[in-house]
């Protein structure tokens, strides 16, 4: 019953953190499929002056506007209310600006880590703190968790005869306590820092406590004696493997401790309470174990192939199961049990529940894993009896009462808001696959160290994609063109299941190029370099993204890394499938010149550079309208312009002049008839169509520059585009 959370989280930590330069980055063999990707006709689109006129019109306070609606709420750790709020609000956005808009709510990546009983009560605990509990055989779920706990809570457990007892760890050495039945909770203080995790619990009797905890300086399993009142270290030998995953007690005295790493892992075993311990070695990290006595036992490896049986108490082992399906994640068990002496249970992929009949000689499918993307990870079985049975996981709690024939997911008694992805897109002219942008949007808290852990983005990916959105909601492309905004990048520690998630629910997505916006929004020097991360396969796409900047974007330094070596960011499962796919993220360069922000607790919405955020936001608007190849013709000198009201007369009601037929980011100068400048501005208004031409307006309040407004009389306006201008009167009657 050991919870699979973490070694499913700690690999992925690993991975983006050492993107972000937090761990040296991983290395890859460059002959992979999915770091190569899949050689395409990519040729990069040609200098347009109609981008470059509409890029140029974006502006800082169109990046302060869309930073604001981002982070009005705090988003982080999705599912919660705040960020189906915020992810509402954007689809609704989205579909305003004339989007075909798309939502799809689910909860795969909602973790529930461990569930534990007593009698007829039970109580589940996960992601982000959350405890539930069920009482005296009731139906209904009382959330528990005042959701201010913004840690993982990995492993719960009952006193063996008190129900009104339990105790719960997890992350940032979190262990919480409860005298009531779990209906409040205290947390307590044992020993434990930030870089600490509790990663199971074992409790044979009221008194006796043993936890599996992991650090990084060192792995140990802490025992209490007097139920959790005082705590000793015991330190099982791990035959050189660093991470212990679990525990498992029989009694006071009898238990095993195990874990492993990569291609290895151990259990050890211990007669004397962890006063001395035999140990067994192997070659696969062992993510879980019980024993029915104190000879016989299961584990499954974290190979994701291998199921181990002892009949010795553990000093021998042998495989009585492995799979043959080279993708893993179709094979892979996260918890084991027995149901009886010959029967046992183990749970995983998709749902899956795999079974034995014999005590573990051959095994087959109770419940095939389920290729639909709700069926998350079981990495949690709880056996109350022979016929009924718990099991949680990534998005999954359900039970049986009827030995696995019928089952009831209990989600929707939760009350929890679902993670959201909305995809905006536009059909093209052509039909023809067109890019695709990528940001996400959970992505602010005002506790980002532990919310994390890691950087807090502040959306400043997502607002740099919101306004190219918005900049060409109204123009027509000859390719499709697509906005994926995601929930859930930093649910699990910077997971990229919710980009998963996307291509698992449009099997048939076909898309030219992907640009993922991620983090953009602070450099340590006050510059606003980006880099763009790709593969040896988008070498190209890196190329035209580097051009795209330099022809539009003024002021921008980019630099430009194909070698496949960064692994974060929502654009991964795009580039493991073959897709051309480039992430963006503020620059550093490395040990030589890091970004001290980047993935840190000071990356803030006060340390955000909205220059860069801007710059990041044209780069991106330049690719989309580049690759996805405007056809609207676009005024780039004063088309046809006019002026409404002409005369202007405020007594009849009218409050604003408007310069109609202007081009693309287009100024207008006021001046009276000696030529003094008294009023300019810009045509950010659009666009509207003159004859099948995209035109924009700019809308004055006849006021000067000082506020006061003009006195009746004719006077002069200068319209100018990059490419033309004209003159014009007009009159003011007050």
């Amino acid at each position: 019953m050991k919870p699979i959370l973490f070694l499913l989280l700690f690999p992925a930590l690993v991975l983006a953190n050492a993107a972000l330069g937090l761990y040296p980055p991983v290395i890859v063999d460059d002959s992979e499929d999915w770091l190569t990707g899949t050689q395409i006709d990519y040729q990069p689109a040609g200098y347009s002056p109609e981008v470059d006129a509409l890029v140029a019109q974006l502006s800082a306070e169109q990046i302060d506007e869309a930073l604001d609606f981002f982070l009005s709420e705090e988003t982080r750790f999705a599912p919660t209310q705040d960020c189906y709020d915020t992810g509402q609000a954007l689809a609704a956005r989205l579909q305003q600006l004339g989007y075909q808009v798309e939502v799809d709510s689910y909860y795969t990546l909602l973790g529930f880590n461990s569930v534990a009983f007593n009698g007829s009560n039970r109580c589940v605990v996960g992601d982000k703190g959350i405890i539930f509990t069920l009482s005296d055989g009731g139906t209904s779920w009382v959330r528990r968790d005042d959701g201010s706990l913004p840690r993982t809570l990995n492993s719960v457990a009952y006193s063996p005869t008190d129900a009104r007892t339990l105790c719960a760890g997890g992350s940032k050495g979190t262990w919480l306590t409860s005298s009531n039945g779990g209906v409040s909770w205290a947390e307590q203080d044992i020993g434990l820092g930030s870089g600490d995790w509790i990663t199971a619990i074992a409790r044979p009797t009221d008194d006796d406590l043993y936890l599996a905890v992991y650090s990084y300086s060192g792995s140990k399993v802490m025992k209490s004696t007097d139920g959790g009142s005082g705590w000793s270290d015991k330190y099982p030998p791990m035959g050189g493997c660093e991470y212990l995953t679990g525990v498992s007690f029989l009694d006071a005295a009898t238990g095993w401790a195990y874990g492993g790493e990569s291609d290895k892992g151990f259990i050890a075993r211990t007669t004397s309470g962890g006063d001395s311990w035999n140990l067994w070695s192997g070659d696969v990290w062992v993510v879980a174990c019980e024993f029915y006595d104190s000879l016989n036992g299961l584990a499954v490896g974290n190979d994701h192939e291998t199921i181990l049986r002892t009949t010795d108490g553990g000093a021998n082992w042998q495989t009585v199961h492995s799979f043959n399906n080279p993708d893993w994640e179709q094979d892979y068990l996260g918890d084991i049990d027995w149901l009886s002496a010959s029967e046992a249970l183990a749970v995983g992929y998709g749902g899956c529940l795999f079974q034995t009949t014999d005590g573990g000689d051959n095994w087959g499918y109770l419940r095939e894993p389920s290729t639909n993307p709700d069926f998350g990870t079981l990495g949690d079985l709880a056996v109350i009896s022979a016929d009924e049975w718990f099991v949680a996981g990534d998005g999954m709690l359900e039970s049986t009462t009827n030995g696995g024939d019928n089952w009831t997911s209990h989600l929707a008694n939760l009350g929890l808001p679902p993670v959201l992805n909305i995809y905006a897109s536009k059909e093209g002219s052509s039909g023809e696959p067109g890019p695709l942008v990528i940001a996400n949007f959970d992505s602010t808290s005002e506790d980002p160290w532990n919310e994390a852990p890691g950087a807090d983005a502040n959306a400043s990916g997502a607002a740099a994609a919101l306004t190219a959105a918005e900049l060409l909601a109204d123009l027509h492309t000859e390719r499709d063109l697509g906005f994926l905004f995601t929930g859930g990048r930093y649910l699990a520690s910077f997971s990229v299941e919710a980009a998963e998630r996307f291509l698992d629910t449009h099997p048939d997505y076909q898309t030219r190029c992907v640009l993922n916006s991620y983090i953009v929004g602070y450099a340590d020097d006050g510059s606003s370099e980006l880099i763009l991360y790709g593969n040896p396969a988008t070498e190209e796409l890196n190329a035209a993204l580097e051009s795209y900047a330099d022809r539009y974007v003024d002021g921008l330094t980019v630099v430009s890394d194909a070698s496949g070596l960064y692994l974060g960011g929502d654009h991964f499962p795009f580039r493991s499938r073959g897709d051309l796919a480039v992430t963006c993220v503020e620059y550093t360069n490395g040990e030589e010149d890091p970004n001290t922000r980047l993935g840190s607790i000071e990356d803030k919405r006060s340390t955000l550079n909205e220059r860069q955020i801007l710059h990041a936001a044209r780069l991106t608007a330049a690719f989309a309208a580049s690759e996805a190849v405007l056809t609207d013709e676009i005024a780039l000198s004063p088309y046809q312009p006019y002026v409404f009201p002409n005369p202007f007369r405020p007594t009849e009601g009218h409050t604003t002049i408007t310069f109609a037929g202007m081009p693309v980011g287009g100024r207008i100068s006021v001046y009276d008839l000696s030529g003094t400048l008294l009023y300019d501005g810009i045509a950010d208004d659009g666009p509207y169509f003159e004859d099948d031409t995209a035109t924009w307006r700019h809308s004055w309040n006849s006021t000067n520059t000082n506020g006061q407004a003009l006195a009746s009389g004719v006077y002069l306006y200068h319209a100018e585009g990059s490419q033309g201008e004209t003159i014009g009167k007009l009159a003011i009657i007050r």
